[in-house]
């Protein structure tokens, strides 16, 4: 017996708000929730569903019935295609305003944290133009970003978030790439040394969000600390500074301008964390934490509840496993703010600074 296939569906929807990663969130008649990229909350479209589930559903917009004050055009005729970006139809005002109530959500979905102390996100001082390096790939003669919902290469010729030099040197790229297909970085400074922030001025202000919450005491202990960007900025506050990092290349670049009262240990955070964080004294510790977006290993994790520092700043680049391991920190400490900082505007990246105080009664 064959089975008939049925045609995509065709409806009408209107977008209630953004999810994390960009996409509007509407209702389709049948009450399940449907995604789509490239649409605004208030807006009315008309969408075409491309992947259907039991609890929810994606769809792509046929046509916009309804636009919201807040949109604006797009500078990138591949944005939509192109997967970097997820915002540039959006004013940005609005950007902020959406990622900064996307961790507050995330925080009370998935950290059971409902009204944690989440202030306004500090814009970057630059919307575009502001990425002094990009990943690309390439295959067949073509450079560029995948696509959004496939793995199908977008040949990118320029792209508005990266710098002039930037820009400038895919451009040379594209003339002569690599035989090799893959993943390539250009960047404004080929011949860097270690890891340096996308974002230079808004890491900036991260940074300085991150040194009010260290505040002062007796010992700072870095963790993922990398060439020392934040403990650096520590070290007159603290009688001693320890970084910890698995790149012996970076390590070696902290220790060529290190103070007397700062030290740094190659290897990884759960190797050196549980060592130090023992020998610590109860009071006057700060710790700082900045893991991949896979947030704290449960061996990392443990320790800080086995041997919790005084203070505790969580610098995180993903939200969601963020808001996962302050659920689990919540259990000896008190979530005192949240500052998310716009990193990468127009993309539906989210980092942020958050500072944890341990609770009095656990303080000897």
């Amino acid at each position: 017996m064959l089975t008939r296939r049925l045609p995509p569906l065709e409806t009408t929807l209107q977008i209630n708000s953004l999810a994390y990663g960009g996409a509007g969130v509407g209702r389709l008649d049948d009450g399940r929730i449907c995604f789509v990229h490239g649409t605004l909350p208030g807006e009315q479209v008309t969408v075409r569903v491309v992947k259907s589930k039991k609890n929810h559903a994606e769809a792509v917009i046929i046509e916009l019935l309804e636009a919201s004050p807040r949109r604006v055009t797009p500078p990138c005729a591949l944005f939509g295609a192109c997967g970097g970006c997820a915002y540039q139809h959006a004013d940005y005002a609005l950007q902020l305003e959406t990622k900064t109530s996307q961790v507050v959500e995330l925080l009370r979905r998935i950290g059971g944290l409902p009204g944690a102390p989440v202030t306004p996100m500090i814009a970057s001082p630059a919307e575009w133009s502001y990425r002094n390096r990009i990943a690309v790939h390439t295959d067949q003669g073509h450079t560029g970003f995948f696509h959004r919902h496939t793995h199908k290469l977008v040949d990118v010729p320029t792209c508005p978030i990266a710098s002039a030099g930037v820009n400038d040197k895919l451009n040379e790229f594209r003339k002569k790439p690599p035989r090799q297909p893959g993943r390539y970085t250009i960047g404004e400074n080929s011949a860097g040394r270690g890891f340096t922030q996308v974002n230079a001025d808004a890491a900036e202000l991260l940074a300085g969000v991150v040194v009010g919450y260290c505040g002062q005491g007796d010992l700072l202990v870095d963790a993922y600390s990398g060439a020392g960007f934040l403990s650096k900025r520590l070290v007159e506050r603290f009688a001693k500074v320890v970084g910890i990092e698995w790149s012996e290349a970076a390590t070696r670049r902290a220790m060529e301008s290190a103070a007397a009262n700062e030290s740094h240990l190659t290897g990884s955070v759960e190797a050196h964390l549980p060592e130090v964080l023992s020998q610590a004294p109860a009071k006057g510790t700060a710790l700082i934490v900045d893991p991949p977006a896979e947030g704290l290993s449960p061996d990392v994790l443990h320790t800080i509840l086995a041997h919790p520092p005084e203070t505790l700043v969580y610098v995180s680049c993903d939200p969601s496993t963020f808001a996962r391991d302050a659920k689990k920190l919540s259990e000896i400490y008190d979530l005192a703010a949240v500052q998310p900082v716009d990193m990468f505007p127009q993309t539906a990246e989210i980092e942020l600074a958050a500072s944890f105080t341990r609770r009095t009664s656990l303080i000897n």
